[in-house]
């Protein structure tokens, strides 16, 4: 195999030459540059095959870096890497051209795959200009927001920013209240084919098919997209239906349709007809329900405070600390209803965990210890009533490989800094790194 040339933009040395150690036992040439001027000068003067893009550069974002490479006849292939894994983030990037998007701490096995991927992709390279065409976001409402930076929340973020990008049928799955219909107004007003009204159906009603499949047909020929909520209550027949609809010949002209279901419809033996199910696979995005993402519960918390009018500062720290031990059956839906509750009952002052629906009052821990201890038993006791038969070691690798992955994204995936913040050994850091499988001793 012919070696290539890739640019690596990095301004942590010890990360950038981390990531040169993976490109030369790949078999090809790095070249390592720490600002966005470097980067910008180097590709004026020479041609690389491919390039790896950090967001957080100390000059200017990645994101002005990605931009003007775009802009130049025949750019490389751009696998763009940040601490910040927002969905702002994704799907800016993808939007001026990113190839490839991967968040830190960096997963040996995922960016070795990726560097693969992006090379093969650079060798059908033509030589010839592709313009990439200008276009102006349009806006979107403090309503049409995914609030929160969870890892769980990382992979929702690229998802979202690959469906903006194709018309192809998206498949949004996840328990009820997770936010699926909020995803596909986000998909819908970022697409760079937007045109047109969003518009909801809901799953078919009684046994009038014929009905169903007309205002099926109506509504595909319409201009813009269409949600199909509940895709998986459809009867057979009309999954059957839909199916045949959306793989028809010239469906790429009519609506763009964006289908919800439970999370059992997220795998071929889940709850879709396969029929179905294969017919949206090329894009499904999968969302977490929110006992999955604890640490988004202040963000969100002060989000819905807000928008109900009232400051998002008047959460007490026990009323919080009720919402973190909470498990949350009905995810995002249920915390907006409990908090708008929580605040008319409180008259506009301070919100009290008396305040807030009883059930969820009943799990405020212990008030008389510390807040951060508090806080800690809750999360620790939902999780742990969650496991099975893990061994204390087992559990136990689980605790700090979160903890470090969390430590990690704090210091930008930098590993110097972290072993100099936390006051540890820069080679004990590395092993237990290694142990955890977060590959810090190549990658972070």
């Amino acid at each position: 195999m012919e070696a290539r040339t890739l640019l690596i933009v990095e301004d942590e040395h010890a990360l950038g030459t981390a990531l040169c150690r993976v490109v030369r036992r790949a078999g090809h040439l790095p070249q390592l540059v720490a600002t966005g001027a470097a980067a910008l000068e180097q590709l004026a003067q020479q041609r690389f095959d491919a390039v790896v893009l950090d967001i957080g550069l100390p000059d200017m974002s990645g994101l002005e870096v990605l931009k003007s490479l775009k802009n130049q006849p025949d750019p490389p292939p751009v696998l763009v890497i940040t601490a910040h894994a927002t969905l702002d983030n994704a799907i800016a990037a993808q939007r001026k051209g990113a190839t490839l998007y991967l968040p830190k701490p960096l997963d040996l096995d995922r960016l070795e795959a990726a560097l693969k991927d992006l090379l093969a992709g650079s060798a059908g390279r033509s030589g010839t200009a592709v313009p990439v065409a200008p276009r102006v976001a349009p806006r979107v409402g403090r309503e049409a927001s995914l609030i929160g930076a969870a890892p769980s929340l990382q992979p929702v973020f690229i998802g979202i920013a690959r469906a903006c990008a194709s018309r192809v049928p998206t498949l949004v799955c996840g328990p009820s209240g997770s936010g699926k219909t909020l995803v596909a107004s986000l998909i819908h007003a970022h697409s760079e084919s937007g045109e047109g009204e969003l518009r909801v159906m809901e799953a078919a009603r009684g046994d009038d098919a014929d009905g169903w499949s007309r205002k099926l047909d109506e509504e595909l020929a319409l201009p813009g997209t269409l949600v199909m909520e509940a895709v998986d209550r459809l009867p057979t027949a009309a999954q059957a239906v839909l199916a045949q609809r959306l793989t028809a010949a010239g469906s790429g002209e009519r609506a763009r349709v964006i289908a919800t279901a439970g999370h059992e419809a997220a795998t071929a033996d889940g709850s879709l007809a396969s029929a179905l199910y294969y017919a949206l696979s090329a894009s499904i995005i999968t969302l977490p329900p929110l006992a999955e993402r604890s640490a988004d519960l202040p963000i969100l918390c002060r989000y819905f405070l807000e928008m109900h009018g009232v400051s998002g500062e008047s959460l007490t720290p026990s009323a919080l600390l009720a919402l973190q031990a909470y498990p949350w059956p009905g995810n995002v839906r249920e915390l907006r209803q409990a908090l708008d509750y929580a605040a008319d009952v409180a008259g506009g002052g301070p919100i009290f965990a008396g305040h807030l629906p009883p059930a969820i009052a009943a799990c405020a821990p212990d008030p008389w210890l510390p807040a951060m201890t508090t806080e800690l038993e809750a999360v620790l006791e939902r999780w742990v009533d969650a496991q099975e038969t893990d061994s204390y070691e087992a559990l136990l690798d689980t605790v700090e490989r979160s903890l470090l992955r969390r430590l990690l994204l704090r210091n930008e995936g930098k590993l110097g800094r972290l072993a100099q913040s936390m006051k540890l050994n820069r080679t004990t850091l590395r092993q237990k790194l290694r142990r955890l499988g977060l590959h810090g001793d190549e990658v972070g």
